[in-house]
């Protein structure tokens, strides 16, 4: 659809970072193209520290809401009238909807995370789940795999405390069996062995971030054969390619970025999407990162 630019178009922001490269703008546009909707997304560059711009903006023009990239997460949480509670207790919210006034933030790369996982690999309940890192999303995508089911959670991050906080915090809400630990390759090898499902939540293998990497990832090859191996980022890095290689079945971010639209559009519209409008995503996904790579 040709969107009508006229004063009965919905605008929503992709807020992220001033260096942010993402496809996240191209797809909300896909899947508002997609359901007809009169409705306009784009791509806002903001320094670290200045949201309260954004959230004035939205509130003083009326606009429907906004996505928060890195490092706007943790960030934005203070400046909402409502936040989603395990959002909150995570400290990450990536959607905000505009509420005559009143701005509700929730974070969905945990339904969305989930939501790709299953299409790959089935249900994840009952999977003994390793997540690795324990950043903005490290919490929200174990709490929504122990929403349906997960039968226990290993938290590995380079600073453990940071990984006990979330790993307590599951097991709190949850009352589900939790373990943390450092990326010490004794403890990571050993996790990755009882595992059927392993996230890796942090920014190594983001494009964005180069110099990030693995010292080993011979944790890859202890994997049991029927384990799920995902990455929040993509289109594909490292840690990806090593499991694919050993012949697991894997899902990258863009699976994740791809569901989640489902329940935004169901969160900021009330539109219902078929799995089927996915397709309009990935070619938008596919088109925006052509385009990065000849920048």
């Amino acid at each position: 659809m040709r969107v009508k630019y006229n004063l009965d178009t919905a605008v929503t922001l992709q807020v992220t970072g001033p260096s942010d490269r993402g496809a996240a703008c191209m797809l909300h546009n896909a899947m508002y193209g997609y359901a007809n909707l009169n409705a306009v997304d784009l791509h806002v560059g903001v320094e670290k520290g200045r949201l309260r711009c954004v959230t004035d903006a939205v509130r003083g023009l009326g606009l429907c809401g906004f996505s928060l990239g890195e490092p706007h997460k943790s960030d934005i949480i203070g400046l909402l009238d409502e936040v989603e509670p395990m959002s909150r207790a995570f400290r990450c919210v990536n959607t905000v909807v505009n509420r005559g006034g009143r701005l509700y933030g929730e974070g969905m790369d945990g339904v969305g995370m989930r939501m790709a996982i299953e299409q790959t690999a089935g249900p994840v309940r009952g999977r003994h789940v390793l997540i690795i890192g324990a950043g903005a999303v490290g919490g929200l995508i174990p709490a929504d795999l122990c929403r349906h089911g997960a039968a226990s959670v290993t938290i590995a991050n380079r600073t453990p405390s940071k990984a006990q906080f979330i790993a307590e915090t599951l097991h709190a809400h949850f009352g589900v069996p939790v373990r943390f630990g450092g990326l010490e390759p004794g403890f990571l090898e050993h996790a990755a062995a009882q595992a059927d499902l392993l996230v890796q939540c942090s920014s190594v293998g983001n494009p964005s971030h180069p110099e990030l990497r693995f010292e080993s990832l011979d944790f890859v090859d202890c994997l049991p054969a029927h384990c799920v191996a995902a990455d929040v980022n993509y289109p594909s890095n490292p840690f990806l390619e090593r499991a694919s290689a050993r012949g697991l079945a894997t899902v990258s971010g863009e699976g994740m970025l791809y569901c989640q639209q489902l329940a935004v559009m169901q969160l900021r519209f009330g539109v219902e999407l078929p799995q089927d409008s996915l397709r309009e995503g990935r070619e938008a996904v596919a088109v925006a990162l052509a385009l990065r790579a000849l920048r």
